[in-house]
Protein backbone atom coordinates (compact mmCIF):
# COMPACT_ATOMS: atom_id res chain seq x y z
CA UNK A 1 0.00 0.00 0.00
CA UNK A 2 1.11 3.38 -0.97
CA UNK A 3 0.91 6.78 1.27
CA UNK A 4 0.31 10.36 -0.71
CA UNK A 5 1.25 13.08 1.33
CA UNK A 6 0.06 16.13 -0.47
CA UNK A 7 1.53 19.79 0.79
CA UNK A 8 -2.10 20.73 0.19
CA UNK A 9 -1.25 24.80 0.71
CA UNK A 10 2.02 24.54 -1.78
CA UNK A 11 0.02 22.67 -4.41
CA UNK A 12 -3.12 25.04 -4.53
CA UNK A 13 -0.43 28.05 -4.33
CA UNK A 14 1.49 26.51 -7.45
CA UNK A 15 -1.38 25.22 -9.52
CA UNK A 16 -3.44 28.23 -9.21
CA UNK A 17 -0.60 30.35 -9.26
CA UNK A 18 -1.09 33.23 -5.92
CA UNK A 19 -0.69 33.03 -2.55
CA UNK A 20 -1.05 35.77 0.77
CA UNK A 21 -3.57 37.24 2.48
CA UNK A 22 -5.24 38.97 -0.26
CA UNK A 23 -6.36 35.51 -1.89
CA UNK A 24 -7.69 34.00 1.38
CA UNK A 25 -11.31 33.72 0.04
CA UNK A 26 -9.99 32.19 -3.53
CA UNK A 27 -7.27 29.68 -1.90
CA UNK A 28 -10.09 28.19 0.35
CA UNK A 29 -11.72 27.71 -2.51
CA UNK A 30 -9.18 25.87 -4.40
CA UNK A 31 -8.00 24.18 -1.03
CA UNK A 32 -11.78 22.39 -1.14
CA UNK A 33 -11.51 21.58 -4.84
CA UNK A 34 -8.09 20.10 -4.06
CA UNK A 35 -9.73 17.87 -1.49
CA UNK A 36 -12.88 17.24 -3.69
CA UNK A 37 -10.27 16.28 -6.62
CA UNK A 38 -8.91 13.58 -4.61
CA UNK A 39 -12.21 12.43 -2.82
CA UNK A 40 -13.00 11.66 -6.84
CA UNK A 41 -9.93 9.55 -7.56
CA UNK A 42 -9.41 8.44 -3.87
CA UNK A 43 -12.15 5.28 -4.19
CA UNK A 44 -10.71 3.62 -7.36
CA UNK A 45 -7.01 3.45 -5.21
CA UNK A 46 -8.44 1.86 -2.02
CA UNK A 47 -6.41 -1.15 -0.44
CA UNK A 48 -3.76 0.35 -2.99
CA UNK A 49 -3.50 3.45 -1.41
CA UNK A 50 -3.89 6.19 0.90
CA UNK A 51 -3.91 9.99 0.34
CA UNK A 52 -2.97 12.79 2.92
CA UNK A 53 -3.69 16.42 2.37
CA UNK A 54 -1.77 18.80 5.09
CA UNK A 55 -2.48 22.40 4.92
CA UNK A 56 -0.55 25.14 6.80
CA UNK A 57 -2.64 26.44 9.52
CA UNK A 58 -5.30 25.83 11.65
CA UNK A 59 -8.63 23.96 10.69
CA UNK A 60 -10.43 26.01 8.09
CA UNK A 61 -13.62 27.05 8.56
CA UNK A 62 -14.77 26.09 4.71
CA UNK A 63 -17.79 27.42 3.31
CA UNK A 64 -18.71 23.74 2.15
CA UNK A 65 -17.45 20.81 3.37
CA UNK A 66 -15.64 18.49 0.68
CA UNK A 67 -16.38 15.32 0.19
CA UNK A 68 -14.67 12.23 1.70
CA UNK A 69 -13.13 8.94 0.99
CA UNK A 70 -12.09 5.91 3.71
CA UNK A 71 -8.56 6.27 2.23
CA UNK A 72 -8.35 10.32 1.99
CA UNK A 73 -7.51 12.28 5.53
CA UNK A 74 -6.83 16.15 5.85
CA UNK A 75 -5.03 17.07 8.07
CA UNK A 76 -4.32 20.88 9.50
CA UNK A 77 -0.78 21.97 11.15
CA UNK A 78 -1.50 24.20 13.56
CA UNK A 79 1.77 24.83 16.02
CA UNK A 80 4.03 23.74 13.30
CA UNK A 81 4.49 23.93 9.67
CA UNK A 82 3.11 21.43 7.82
CA UNK A 83 6.35 20.61 6.34
CA UNK A 84 7.19 19.29 9.45
CA UNK A 85 4.23 16.90 9.87
CA UNK A 86 4.81 15.10 6.20
CA UNK A 87 8.20 14.39 7.19
CA UNK A 88 6.99 12.73 10.30
CA UNK A 89 4.70 10.83 8.39
CA UNK A 90 7.45 10.02 6.04
CA UNK A 91 9.69 8.62 8.67
CA UNK A 92 6.86 7.13 10.32
CA UNK A 93 4.64 5.89 7.07
CA UNK A 94 7.97 4.19 5.87
CA UNK A 95 7.49 1.58 8.25
CA UNK A 96 3.68 0.75 7.13
CA UNK A 97 3.83 1.59 3.39
CA UNK A 98 7.23 -0.66 3.40
CA UNK A 99 8.91 2.87 2.20
CA UNK A 100 6.41 3.61 -0.39
CA UNK A 101 5.58 6.91 0.88
CA UNK A 102 5.79 9.98 -1.96
CA UNK A 103 5.71 13.59 -1.22
CA UNK A 104 3.65 15.75 -3.77
CA UNK A 105 4.94 19.13 -3.70
CA UNK A 106 6.83 21.37 -5.66
CA UNK A 107 8.90 22.45 -2.90
CA UNK A 108 12.62 21.67 -3.49
CA UNK A 109 13.54 21.52 0.20
CA UNK A 110 10.30 19.63 1.03
CA UNK A 111 11.10 16.99 -1.66
CA UNK A 112 14.92 16.54 -0.97
CA UNK A 113 14.44 15.86 2.59
CA UNK A 114 11.57 13.64 2.19
CA UNK A 115 13.73 11.95 -0.06
CA UNK A 116 16.50 12.20 2.97
CA UNK A 117 14.10 10.29 5.01
CA UNK A 118 13.22 6.98 2.67
CA UNK A 119 10.38 8.83 0.92
CA UNK A 120 9.62 9.64 -2.52
CA UNK A 121 9.17 13.09 -4.07
CA UNK A 122 6.72 14.04 -6.97
CA UNK A 123 7.19 16.81 -8.01
CA UNK A 124 4.50 19.58 -9.46
CA UNK A 125 4.69 22.48 -11.64
CA UNK A 126 2.04 25.19 -12.40
CA UNK A 127 2.37 24.44 -15.98
CA UNK A 128 1.06 20.35 -15.26
CA UNK A 129 -2.52 21.49 -13.86
CA UNK A 130 -4.54 19.74 -11.29
CA UNK A 131 -5.76 17.22 -13.66
CA UNK A 132 -2.55 16.45 -14.84
CA UNK A 133 -1.40 15.57 -10.99
CA UNK A 134 -4.39 13.03 -11.01
CA UNK A 135 -3.67 11.57 -14.15
CA UNK A 136 -0.16 10.69 -13.32
CA UNK A 137 -0.95 9.32 -9.36
CA UNK A 138 -3.87 7.49 -11.13
CA UNK A 139 -1.84 5.96 -13.85
CA UNK A 140 0.10 4.01 -11.54
CA UNK A 141 -2.74 1.94 -10.05
CA UNK A 142 -4.62 1.54 -13.61
CA UNK A 143 -3.67 0.15 -16.98
CA UNK A 144 -4.34 3.77 -18.53
CA UNK A 145 -2.16 4.86 -20.71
Amino acid sequence: MRLYCVDGTNVVRVLWGYGGAEFREQEESDCITLVESFAMLCPSMIGLAEVEIFFDGEGRRWKRVPPQAPNLRVRFAWEEPADSLILDRVRAGSFGHEGRVTVVTADGELGRRAREEGGRWMTIRAEDGLERLLNNIERRFTDKP
